[in-house]
């Protein structure tokens, strides 16, 4: 059977059956599929859709309208079998490594802090009104969704949150607050469901999100059982952490008592559920992608995607607030080993998601 008729068939069993709350319910939510983006709350015209104990809930009655459904990267990924790259960290036009020369956010930040310093400068100089960003409630471990619209926002929301994180509810407060410019910084998963968003135009996302900046992610961690291993395991009281980090192999818990590590693989049984099926490492799907992979700990790598990644970037060159090494195309494969070998492991073991093909499962 060709691929065209393949993809029509598809589509004819998808839109055969009921789109509502249920389907994502059955097919993504229960089955453990579900990666706690956010998407679903933020498309629901209804509003009966809310994300409780890091997992969506109907709170009020269906309009079975689809949204949900129709933006989820799961669903998506079980109709359509989105296919990766069988190597390599995906498209892109540029590569470098570096960090920001802003010495108060370089310290304060994560690794290079070329995230922070970079949506500091576009807000400065106008060029966005608005970040979606994640700051924290309580300690690291609590990630909040926020919108920030000063230099002070997005200051607060540097460093790495390793647990749990619906970002994207906050999409609707966007459309309200008349913000047009906006630039979203989030995780691949986060990355693919506002992809979807986009192509839908659910909640004027295709006008109003104007960069996408995706971070390097190998997985996400319920936040209770995350808490529960670094109280127990470590004796840490987790609202004194001042940094979180992973490297090598292990994560790292910067208190003011020092430093304390522990075996990445010693968190293992925490890992969130939606995620042992994630093949995207690099945020292929983003305007921009960083991470802290295969250079010094106070630097960056940086993948250009898009042009208006290279425009986002380009602003912050402009003001000489980052000190980068262009990559020329010749090391590439070098620079980005490291990164590539993530990737390949993270495609590797990443569980099957079995394909979902209603009305044809007798065919």
């Amino acid at each position: 059977m060709s691929n065209t008729a393949t993809n029509n068939n598809i589509k004819a069993a998808s839109n055969s059956i009921k789109h509502d709350f249920n389907l994502l319910k059955n097919e993504i939510i229960d089955p453990g599929f579900c990666v706690t983006c956010g998407g679903c709350e933020a498309v629901c015209p209804a509003f009966v859709i809310q994300i409780e104990r890091y997992l969506p809930k109907l709170v009020g009655d269906c309009i079975t309208c689809g949204a949900c459904v129709d933006i989820c990267l799961r669903y998506d990924q079980r109709i359509r079998k989105h296919q990766y790259y069988d190597e390599g960290i995906g498209d892109f036009l540029e590569l470098y490594v570096g960090r920001s020369v802003v010495e108060d956010i370089h310290s304060r930040a994560q690794n290079g802090g070329i995230v922070t310093t970079i949506l500091v400068n576009a807000l400065n100089k106008k060029n966005i009104d608005s970040a979606l960003v994640t700051s924290h409630f309580g300690d690291l471990l609590n990630p909040l969704p926020t919108i920030a619209m000063s230099e002070f926002e997005i200051r607060k929301a540097a460093r790495s949150k390793y647990t749990l994180n619906p970002i994207l509810i906050k999409l609707p407060a966007i459309k309200l607050s008349h913000r047009k410019k906006v630039a979203v910084v989030g995780l691949p998963c986060h990355n693919e469901t506002l992809m979807n968003i986009i192509e839908m135009k659910n909640l004027g996302a295709d006008f109003r999100v104007k960069y996408r900046i995706g971070l390097f992610c190998m997985s996400s961690y319920h936040p209770v059982g995350f808490r529960d291993i670094l109280s127990n395991k470590l004796g840490l009281d987790t609202e004194t952490l001042s940094k979180t980090d992973c490297a090598r192999g292990m994560f790292f818990f910067e208190t003011p008592d020092g430093v304390s590590d522990i075996k990445i693989k010693e968190c293992a049984g925490e890992k969130a559920e939606g995620c042992k099926y994630c093949k995207d490492f690099a945020a292929e799907l983003a305007d921009i992608s960083l991470g802290n992979v295969g250079v010094d700990d106070n630097s960056n790598i940086i993948i250009v995607r898009t042009e208006a990644g290279r425009e986002l970037l380009n602003l912050a060159l402009e003001e000489n607030l980052l000190e980068l090494e262009k990559i020329p195309e010749e090391r590439w494969a070098e620079v980005l080993a490291p990164a590539v070998k993530l990737t390949n492991n993270k495609r590797r073991l990443a569980e099957y998601l079995p394909e979902y093909l209603p009305g044809m499962e007798k065919d």
